[in-house]
Order: C-alpha cells, then structure tokens, then sequence
C-alpha cells in the first residue's frame, strides 16, 4: 500500500470525524497555483516583501506600545481558514486601528497571487520580522487556522498537500517571541496536543479543541469554522478580558455542538504566568490608547 502523508490525511480525518460530512457534501478543490508555479512564487514573494515594507514603514511612524498581528490560512481545502485570518484580523483592527497586520493563505487562487502563501517558511520569517522590532509594551497576536492531527498542523497549497508543521516545528519558529508577550491562537482538530511544546511564560494559548479532540467548522464553503466564528464573530465583546470572552466562546460553541449533536470539542487555553495580568485586561485595553501616527502616514498607507 503507498504510504499517505499525513498532510495528505489530515483533511480526510477532518471530514470524517469533525462534522464536516455532516454539514455539506465534500467538493473536491481544483487545483490552484502553487509555489512550484515560478511566477506563482514570485508573486508571493514579492507580496511578502510589500507587507513587510509597509509593516515597518508604519511601525517606524508610531510612538509608544503596539499591537502586531500575523494571521495565516495553511490550507485551500476550506474558505473557513481565510475566513478566520480575517475575521480575527478585522477584530485586532476595532480595538486598534493602527494594527500592525501580516496577512498569509492558501485560499485557491487560480490566476493571480492576491495574498502571499502560508507555510511554516513564511511563518517563520514574520516571526522573525516582528521579533526585531517589538519593544517594550508591546503585544503580538498569531493566529493559524487549518486542519490539524495529533501534534501537527497541515499545510496545502493550490489543492497540493505538503509536508505538515509539526509541533517541534512551531516551538522553533516562535521562539524569537518567547521573552515578547503574545497570544497565539489556534483553529485546528487536536490543537490542544500543540499545547505542551508551545507554553511559555509570555504566552497564552487558545485552541480550538483539546489534544484528542477534533474541531468544527472546516467544510469547504464555510465562512469560519466554529471556534473563531465564537471567539470573533458577532458576539465578541472587547469590553471582556480574554479570560471571560474565553469562558463564553466554550459554552457557545458547546451549545452549538449539543443542538447539531456533535462530540464536544473541548477548546482549551493556556496562560503563561507572566501573562495573567494581560488575560485578565479587557482585550481593547492591551496596550495603551494614545498610538500616534506621524501626519500624513494614514494617507500613504493607503
């Protein structure tokens, strides 16, 4: 029997135990461009480099603590894993509009690069970027979204599986943050097993499922799968602390669960100790309000 790669795997373990066929008729995803297209690459590469550009020219007009946000959709088998980077994107930007944002996913794209790819390549450069820029007050937000197994995430592009991130994988990758104050939050099958590996002191860490439990919401027209959909969705409240909007997302979603009869997903969250005081805060009051942008930056940000 050939042997299937677990990225390959992971989105059939996805649909057969998380819902999925449940909900909607499994649609095969033509297949889109990828990295091993030349201009493909290029063109992620270079729309990389423009919001990397952009980031910092922003970043270096700001005075006092910022909020960074880097969102990254690993997988073109579902609309829901954009769907979540900008949903929780959009959330960052109400509470401060002058978030600095790095965007990155694999929504099929079939004729152009509108967005650049999101693989642990690209993760891990974004990680590093931020880390040489933070200061102190700062905080930075990472949210990943795709299908995930026991203590790895996968990655597919243009319909194209590739190897999956594996949790040594993301320690390593994130490390450059672990003396910076960060929320990292996860929408994956089994993302809670990515837990352990990942903890640290200036971390917390939502995830959307328990280390052996799956996650809803990942059929290939959804807009957002259940736990980002309960964490940002219409719901959401910035007045809460974390802590609190945390504790409502778990009984929406297990509402949720129990009407439609699925196995509970059991989301579960971490909080390092230097980051209680930040759990407890309410979330539009992470860093402090008087930003300021030099006159005239909105305008060429534009």
């Amino acid at each position: 029997m050939r042997f299937l790669r677990p990225s390959f795997i992971l989105p059939l373990l996805c649909l057969a135990f998380s819902g999925c066929l449940q909900t909607a008729p499994v649609v095969k995803a033509p297949l889109g461009l990828t990295p091993e297209n030349p201009l493909a690459q290029q063109s992620s590469i270079a729309l990389a480099q423009a919001q990397r550009e952009k980031v910092l020219t922003q970043a270096a007009s700001m005075t006092g603590p910022k909020l960074w946000f880097a969102g990254f959709g690993f997988h073109s088998g579902s609309k829901a894993f954009r769907g979540d980077v900008l949903l929780t994107e959009s959330r960052m930007r109400e509470k401060y509009p002058q978030t600095l944002s790095f965007v990155f996913d694999n929504a099929l794209q079939k004729e152009k690069i509108e967005t650049p790819f999101a693989h642990l390549g690209s993760l891990t450069d974004t990680v590093k970027t931020i880390a040489s820029q933070v200061k102190k007050g700062d905080v930075v937000t990472i949210m990943l979204s795709t299908h995930g197994y026991t203590k790895l995430l996968a990655t597919q592009i243009g319909g194209r599986d590739y190897a999956s991130i594996l949790d040594y994988h993301l320690a390593t990758a994130l490390s450059p943050l672990k003396d910076t104050p960060t929320i990292l939050i996860i929408s994956a099958c089994y993302s809670g097993s990515l837990i352990p590996a990942l903890q640290n002191e200036n971390r917390i860490i939502l995830t959307a499922a328990a280390e052996k439990k799956v996650s809803y919401g990942c059929q290939p027209l959804a807009k957002n799968t259940f736990f980002i959909d309960a964490l940002y969705g219409d719901k959401h409240d910035g007045k809460l602390s974390l802590v609190e909007e945390f504790e409502l997302t778990k009984k929406r979603i297990l509402a949720r669960e129990i009407e439609i009869k699925f196995v509970p997903s059991e989301p579960q969250i971490f909080i390092g100790e230097k980051m209680k005081a930040l759990a407890s805060k309410p979330q539009n009051a992470w860093v402090s309000t008087d930003i300021i942008v030099s006159v005239g930056t909105a305008a060429s940000m534009k």
